[in-house]
């Protein structure tokens, strides 16, 4: 009973939602309070039993004083699940939310659960211990369903969009308890199958959220096989395979096949209850992953155990889980067929997607023998065919008539196996496995008729030579055909210049070409890969020839090139080439002492790429020298019109010892002057050089106009030189010649 249950008032007049009700509470003071529904205060116990198994870790019910022991608990457990289910809807939440040792209790039956299928490993228990343990069960799937349940009466009720929050968030029911009530429910019963198929169909709808944390345990499948068979791979060691678990063990591999046995059922429940999880186990490539589990791990584990005993329980269990893995497949499998049923707009597609996931596994012989066995795959594609007229009947012809082959293969081996014991799997499971219907070693492309037979042993191509040699208005097909009636070419001539043909051969045309097999189509026959390329089989093709005509590319770059930068910058090859190209210019002939001549030639002592860079950036020379510069340069012109002779080759000789590259500076002075020359000659005064002064006088003597302008047109300007026009300037130094 909840605390000052006589003084609470427990009514919902309003029929609120669980989330959003409160009741009024009067306190021992006399002091009344208004509580939330989903509180603590409606939780006060905080003890519940915990579940204990009825099975051993190797598969054996309790007996004696342990199973004595285990009724008392059970008892005890099943008091508390009928104490929670007797709570009324906001008390049943509040212990949920509340008290996890509640909620403890619901995952340690599931996780000690007695798997459904327990009659495989032993005899069932007692009645009455049968009975109380199904009651147990029956109570703990009535708290799931109510869990799951937003509605119970008009007053009790919880919004959806709460219930969902609530039950993820809280952790109220996750994947690995679904998946642990999937071995304690099972599929034995149609009515199993319909409660579980409720309550996936239910949580998924409530919250989407569980479909990728479905996705997350389907793909721990794929870690639990290959934890098997690294386990199966340390026979020899101590504790392989999990160790003994019980002493009822009879081998050291006994765990590791209850555990196989586990992960089978679980998935093959799961399939039958939840179609969603076909679809994620398509989309992560599960069924490849279960052909190649049962193809190696199976089969190893078996030998392993069959080496320390041959009479060992676990042998059985093992063909029980290759039973439900190969029923695992076959309805993931299985699905595409029902899409194409379903939807025939996108049976294409779906047949397609069947077809590549047969053919994928089709590598693993010992899954295909089983398979084909269980579901002949000829059924499959007659269905295939009926629902999609456009399927490549090529392809299906090619899965079919593998797993016929490997199956027949298959029952020839076990014929003429002479010990029967190196064999794996030689007790059928429970179901017992179909014998194969093909028990012969003949395929179906070998020739059954003699006379075919002894004709594939002759040279027809040389025989048909010879008849052709004789009757070259006959065609090669015709030919053929004759010789495939005789036993040589000369028989076939004869009857051919008698008249004496079969009937069917002498109305047949004469003129009929032979049109030899496509080698590729042999090839995709045993293969499954067919190229559809024009150039197959000529000169160039690499997958027919060893050694194509072609060069073969491999890495990087193509062979003989140079395989980096340097080496590409010493190769001069194509600079010997076009040298002959310009040694001609070496024959032009060059001037000789005329003094017309040397008149033309370059006088290569000026230069006169300066000039336009000096007529517009040239400094104005200081006027204090003005006077006299110009002075000096108006004697040295006149001076140069008197020159004579020798002093013109003592300025050759002058000009022979000056430097590679004259200074600059003196360019610039040098022009300045003579520009000045030229102006006071005219008479044109001179310019006045402009004041750019920025610096002006001492801060705090005041300043100039002209400075404060100058600094103001500085500020303004200088974004467009300076700094900033570095690369303009050094490409139109470039440009003039100045590198």
């Amino acid at each position: 009973m909840t605390p000052n249950e006589n003084k609470v008032v427990k009514t919902n007049p309003d029929k609120k939602s669980l989330k959003e009700l409160t009741f009024s509470v009067v306190g021992d003071d006399g002091v009344k309070l208004n509580i939330t529904a989903l509180d603590k205060y409606w939780a006060p116990r905080s003890i519940f039993s915990n579940y204990t198994g009825l099975v051993v870790s190797g598969g054996h019910f309790k007996e004696g004083a342990a199973l004595d022991e285990w009724k008392h608990e059970a008892e005890t457990f099943k008091i508390d699940m009928e104490f929670l289910l007797s709570l009324s809807q906001h008390e049943f939440w509040s212990y949920l939310l509340y008290q996890q040792s509640a909620l403890g209790a619901i995952v340690s039956f599931l996780q000690k659960a007695t798997p459904f299928y327990i009659n495989v490993f032993t005899e069932l228990p007692a009645t009455e211990v049968q009975e109380l343990y199904e009651y147990i069960l029956n109570l703990i799937l009535r708290i799931i369903c109510r869990v799951l349940s937003p509605k119970e009466s008009n007053e009790s009720w919880i919004k959806k969009e709460d219930l969902k929050m609530l039950i993820y968030e809280n952790y109220l029911v996750s994947i690995p308890m679904l998946f642990d009530l999937l071995v304690a429910v099972g599929n034995g019963t149609q009515e199993n199958i319909d409660l579980l198929k409720k309550i996936f169909d239910t949580l998924l709808l409530l919250q989407p959220n569980y479909k990728k944390d479905l996705q997350h345990a389907l793909t721990y499948f794929r870690v639990a096989f290959r934890s098997i068979h690294t386990q199966t791979e340390n026979e020899g060691f101590e504790g392989a395979g999990g160790g003994l678990p019980d002493e009822s063990c009879e081998t050291p591999f006994d765990d590791v096949v209850l555990y196989a046995l586990d992960c089978a059922f679980t998935l093959s429940v799961l399939l039958d209850v939840c179609p969603v999880a076909k679809e994620i186990c398509l989309e992560i490539k599960l069924p490849q992953a279960i052909a190649n589990f049962y193809d190696n791990t199976l089969p190893f584990l078996y030998k392993n155990i069959y080496v320390i005993n041959e009479q060992a329980k676990s042998l059985l269990w093992i063909n029980h889980a290759r039973i439900q893995l190969l029923k695992s497949f076959r309805n993931i499998a299985y699905s595409h067929v029902e899409r194409v049923l379903a939807k025939p707009e996108a049976g294409l597609l779906a047949s397609e997607e069947f077809i590549g996931l047969m053919t994928e596994c089709l590598s693993e012989q010992t899954f295909v023998v089983d398979y084909e066995r269980h579901y002949p795959m000829s059924m499959d594609m007659d269905i295939l065919k009926q629902a999609c007229p456009d399927l490549d009947s090529f392809k299906a012809d090619f899965v079919v008539d593998g797993y016929r082959r490997e199956c027949a293969s298959a029952a020839v081996d076990h014929i003429n196996n002479n010990d029967l014991k190196q064999e794996i799997y030689n007790e059928s499971p429970s179901p017992t496995l179909p014998t194969p219907v093909e028990t012969t070693n003949n395929t179906p492309n070998e020739n059954s008729n003699p006379t075919e037979a002894s004709a594939a042993n002759r040279d027809l191509e040389l025989e048909v030579t010879v008849v052709l040699d004789c009757l070259p208005h006959l065609g090669t097909g015709f030919v053929r055909r004759i010789l495939s009636r005789y036993n040589n070419a000369e028989e076939a001539i004869s009857a051919v210049l008698e008249n004496n043909l079969p009937p069917d051969l002498a109305e047949a045309d004469q003129t009929e070409v032979y049109i030899p097999p496509d080698p590729q189509d042999a090839l995709y026959k045993e293969t499954g890969v067919k190229h559809f390329n024009v150039f197959d089989g000529d000169k160039y093709d690499i997958m027919t020839q060893d050694n194509p005509q072609c060069i073969i590319k491999q890495g990087k770059g193509m062979p003989n090139a140079p395989k980096n930068a340097a080496q590409l910058l010493d190769d001069k090859r194509d600079l010997a080439a076009i040298r002959h190209r310009y040694q001609e210019y070496s024959l032009v002939t060059e001037g000789g002492g005329d003094d017309e001549t040397e008149d033309q030639e370059y006088n290569d002592e000026y230069d006169d790429s300066y000039e336009a860079l000096l007529e517009s950036e040239t400094r104005v020379v200081k006027s204090k020298d003005m006077k006299q510069v110009l002075a000096n340069v108006a004697d040295e012109s006149e001076d140069d019109e008197n020159e004579s002779d020798e002093e013109d080759t003592s300025q050759k000789e002058n000009r022979k010892n000056m430097n590679f590259c004259e200074n600059p500076e003196d360019v610039r002075a040098r022009y300045e002057a003579r520009r000045q020359a030229k102006w006071y000659k005219k008479g044109v005064p001179t310019p006045t050089p402009q004041n750019f002064d920025v610096v002006g006088k001492q801060k705090g003597q005041g300043q100039e106009k002209d400075v404060l302008r100058n600094r103001q047109k500085k500020e303004a300007n200088k974004s467009s030189r300076a700094n900033h026009n570095r690369k303009a300037g050094a490409a139109f130094k470039r440009s003039k010649g100045m590198l």
